[in-house]
């Protein structure tokens, strides 16, 4: 059976500068943890623009969300990755090691296989790729090639089963013979701990044996010495390997590296979701607007100290332009948001209760950069460089965010730097957050207006639709010690 892929088609990797400014390496680096993988690494850095290709994912997520679609899964990444452990052993040990490593790789994705299609029966699936997995399972089970192997794997391993030996160690010579009719000692074992029934005995931890580490030259002369006297037995061992060197099948390698992409992001989530935050299935909309409730920043939730917002569009208003208090908030909104359309275009479910979004075709920023010496750009000239490739490129479905653009000239020349910015942004039908200090941009015609919130002179971090309020901070904690020029005239009076 073709092999379909749970991803689907790929997206192209987004520019560095959002991926910087938006801080999705260290979204992904908490995401994968220390075992990154550059396959899931790529995955998370190509948005997408394909709507039914998003939804696929979603769908999936969906399906994998319910707690026994999750464990059936689990089940499954986790024995294959057991086969794929055995077979990495047995590239590394002794030849005559190597085949009883192959018949336990194989005995490892046989059960893997059919206990993961028991498991995945009866249970409710809705999303094409869940419903397309279990059909595969389905068909390579009972497949002429699957049943082979599994026919053969037993045989060898029935072959391997007869191999009984003893061991008598005499000074430096060691001699192996065959173990046959030897005393059973059994009876005797189980009389000798009878006494111990009933009683609470502590359990001891397994030994792991890691044969490709344990294994010496005394070993391998005794197994040499066993593989002469079960020279047939080792022989029907060796079939195995001989008629299926490759066990694992190709689609069933692609399915594990492809669920890996959905539980490692499941798994960030509880992480997430125990912190007392929620997540969503963004839901696509084909009007343009915006609705999104209960938002927050995921960096800082995984800290518990994530505020969550609220943000909407008004009629055919595309324009946000925040402003407040100095350390109120206003970047960590327009990054949080940011982050959200991200993640919704990778298929991803996003932090927020409730999201209604367009698919964006692009995301771009522009946030501060240190002067670039090397190139001979001042902020300015940076600012200017970067506006005018988000005006080249951008469209009636991009999504802009940028943070104090044009900050460091004078108030009248930033402000009218920022109207023509804002005046071409709007006429390309574009989206913007736009945050600065220049309050007087909130005032323009078809903008809507996200003032940072205050409370008994501390920010709250809560960005609420709101007229601009010229006061800042710095004037507040100013106020509050007696500093403003009125205070300081006073004084001096």
């Amino acid at each position: 059976m073709e092999y379909k892929s749970l991803i689907g088609s790929r997206g192209s990797k987004a520019n560095e500068k959002v991926i910087s400014d938006l801080r999705i390496e260290d979204l992904i680096n908490d995401i994968l943890g220390k075992d990154k993988d550059q396959f899931l690494i790529d995955i998370f850095k190509e948005p997408l623009t394909d709507r039914s290709i998003i939804e696929f994912r979603l769908k999936i997520f969906s399906d994998i969300m319910d707690q026994k679609v999750y464990n059936a899964i689990a089940y499954f990444l986790n024995a294959i990755k057991d086969c794929n452990r055995l077979l990495n052993l047995e590239a590394s040990v002794y030849e005559e090691l190597k085949y009883g490593f192959h018949i336990d790789a194989a005995l490892t994705y046989i059960n893997a296989l059919e206990s993961s299609l028991k498991l995945m029966d009866g249970l409710v699936l809705k999303s094409e790729g869940m419903l397309y997995f279990v059909n595969y399972l389905k068909n390579l089970i009972q497949s002429d090639g699957f049943q082979a192997l599994k026919s053969a794997a037993y045989e060898a391993k029935a072959s391997r089963d007869k191999i009984k030996i003893r061991i008598r160690i005499n000074g430096l010579e060691v001699r192996v013979t065959k173990e046959e009719n030897g005393e059973d000692l059994s009876s005797k074992i189980e009389e000798l701990f009878s006494r111990f029934k009933g009683q609470q005995v502590q359990e001891i931890e397994p030994v792991n044996y890691h044969y490709s580490e344990q294994i010496t030259h005394i070993h391998a002369a005794i197994l040499k010495g066993v593989y002469r006297i079960f020279n047939k037995e080792f022989n029907a061992m060796k079939m195995l390997k001989d008629r299926f060197p490759d066990i694992v099948d190709e689609g069933i390698k692609t399915f594990a590296k492809e669920f890996e992409f959905y539980l490692r992001y499941i798994e960030y989530m509880r992480g997430i979701e125990a912190n007392g935050y929620r997540f969503s299935i963004p839901q696509f909309t084909d009007d343009g607007s915006v609705y999104v409730r209960g938002f927050y920043n995921l960096l800082l939730a995984k800290k518990k100290v994530a505020v969550i917002n609220d943000i909407r569009t008004s009629g055919d208003k595309r324009i946000f332009i925040i402003t407040g208090v100095n350390g109120g908030g206003k970047t960590t909104f327009a990054i949080s948001f940011g982050q959200l359309a991200f993640l919704s275009s990778i298929g991803v479910p996003i932090p927020a209760e409730e999201a209604r979004i367009p698919l964006f075709s692009k995301i771009m920023t522009a946030f501060p950069t240190e002067e670039n010496a090397l190139e001979g750009l001042s902020r300015l000239e940076e600012d200017v460089a970067r506006a005018r490739d988000i005006l080249n490129a951008a469209d009636n479905k991009t999504l802009v965010l940028v943070n104090e653009l044009f900050s460091t000239t004078t108030s009248e020349e930033g402000f009218e730097l920022a109207k023509r910015f804002i005046d071409k942004i709007t006429s390309k039908g574009s989206y913007l957050i736009y945050v600065t200090f220049i309050t007087k941009l909130a005032t323009l015609e078809g903008v809507i207006s996200l003032v940072a919130q205050v409370q008994d002179e501390k920010a709250t971090y809560r960005i609420i639709e709101s007229s601009p309020d010229s006061r800042y901070m710095a004037v507040l904690i100013a106020s509050k010690y007696h500093l403003l020029y009125e205070d300081i005239r006073e004084v001096l009076k």
